[in-house]
């Protein structure tokens, strides 16, 4: 007996493609995998309104658990949903902290969150520092890109790829007379040209410090941002906005911080904080700051809310299990996973902007045995049915592939042919 060489070469081929696909589309055709949970504080009621939402339905409910209807909810949140208030009437709403009219709620609402894919991502060092000082209001693209190298920043002239040596001197000089120690540890701009202005690019040096700098009227401008912190900066992003309430985010190893426009970084409250796994958010209103927590590595992760104060002290917090129904749902869910796929082949994740490869075994040992049981009794039935032989090296292979080989067997097997003089 020889092995077919190209049989088995298309078998794998087969088993590969297979293990992407069959989880894949089991997962959508589940429809389990779009569930998740928001919260918001609501000004009105001063607790939280939750929101669940999945494929099939949006459903609100208060700290409680009591259920409300949407237009019960959204009318509880004018700093969320004041276009839809403001189309039914519900203008203007009294607070104890004030009376909000749609202009107000309208115009008040600033966001941001980070995610791990974010923080991980090992992104190229080239950079679009626009003129943040231009002739009318259209930000034009730069004729040349940023690079920073370990120990300067290099202008690479996009038309023919040239250094502009002046220009990458000059702006080195003013980091070094600025006192920025090489290398940089972590930099961020926004490369859109459609935003409403430009505040360049925020980066931090080796010494954990950070700093802002700005290209105004073709020379640079840099400055020094109030961060106290002995934590390593891994990851900082630029988001301008016109209400100019913070520039972005900085993420160090345990923290978030907010780039703020007055009083230099802001701590958020956020304890226990894993850059690598969680995901967070922040809402701003004029009242209060709107904080989320969220573990995506967590086999049941939950959602934690925070309201704090315009001085960033927590007031009111919650916490946002998934239910124990759909909970119980995703382990039926991942025993018919394993029954059919013992191996999945992902290509993306929370963890990763990345195309993956990544092979994980099946979460239920058990399961994944009975898939592999079944193909092999599915095989010999149909095999003996048909009166075909039986191959060794197929009944080997769908010991380890289960339903996948099965499947890739129809079309390849078998996977060895006799020797000569057999």
């Amino acid at each position: 007996m020889r092995i077919d060489i190209p049989r088995t070469a298309c078998f794998l081929l087969c088993v590969i493609s297979l293990s992407w696909f069959i989880p894949h589309f089991y997962d959508k055709a589940t429809r389990l995998d779009r569930f998740y949970t928001n919260g918001f504080f609501s000004p009105v009621t001063k607790e939280f309104v939750i929101s669940q939402i999945n494929l099939d339905n949006f459903t609100y409910y208060d700290e409680k658990g009591n259920v409300l209807n949407k237009f019960e909810a959204q009318k509880l949140l004018p700093f969320v949903y004041a276009g839809n208030i403001n189309k039914w009437g519900g203008f203007p709403i009294e607070t104890d902290d004030g009376i909000i009219t749609y202009e107000f709620a309208a115009n008040s609402l600033m966001a941001a969150r980070v995610l791990p894919s974010s923080v991980l991502a090992e992104n190229l060092p080239l950079y679009l520092l626009y003129e943040s000082a231009p002739f009318g209001t259209t930000l034009e693209i730069p004729s040349d890109i940023l690079s920073i190298k370990s120990d300067r920043l290099i202008f690479i002239n996009c038309a023919d790829g040239t250094i502009n040596q002046e220009k990458s001197e000059l702006f080195t000089e003013a980091l070094k007379n600025a006192g920025v120690v090489f290398p940089i540890a972590a930099a961020a701009v926004n490369p859109y040209n459609l935003k409403p202005f430009d505040e360049g690019m925020f980066f931090a040096d080796n010494a954990n410090r950070v700093f802002q700098l700005k290209i105004i009227e073709g020379a640079p401008f840099i400055r020094s941002v109030n961060i106290t912190t002995d934590e390593k900066i891994l990851y900082m992003n630029v988001d301008e906005d016109y209400k100019k309430i913070f520039y972005g985010i900085i993420v160090t190893e345990k923290s978030i911080y907010l780039n703020m426009y007055e009083g230099g970084a802001q701590k958020l409250p956020i304890e226990g904080y894993n850059p690598r796994t969680d995901a967070a958010g922040i809402i701003f209103t004029p009242f209060y700051k709107i904080i989320t927590k969220r573990d995506l590595s967590a086999a049941n992760p939950h959602s934690h809310f925070i309201a704090a104060d315009k001085n960033f002290d927590i007031f009111r917090e919650y916490e946002e299990k998934i239910p124990n129904n759909v909970m119980q749902k995703r382990e039926y869910v991942s025993y018919g996973l394993s029954f059919l796929a013992p191996f999945s082949l992902s290509q993306f994740s929370h963890f990763s902007h990345e195309v993956l490869f990544e092979i994980a075994p099946a979460p239920h040992f058990i399961f994944a045995l009975l898939g592999i049981v079944f193909a092999l009794i599915l095989y010999f039935c149909i095999n003996l049915t048909l009166k075909r032989r039986l191959d060794i090296l197929t009944i080997f292979a769908i010991c380890f592939t289960g339903i996948l080989g099965l499947i890739a067997s129809a079309a390849f097997s078998p996977l060895s042919k006799k020797s000569k003089g057999q």
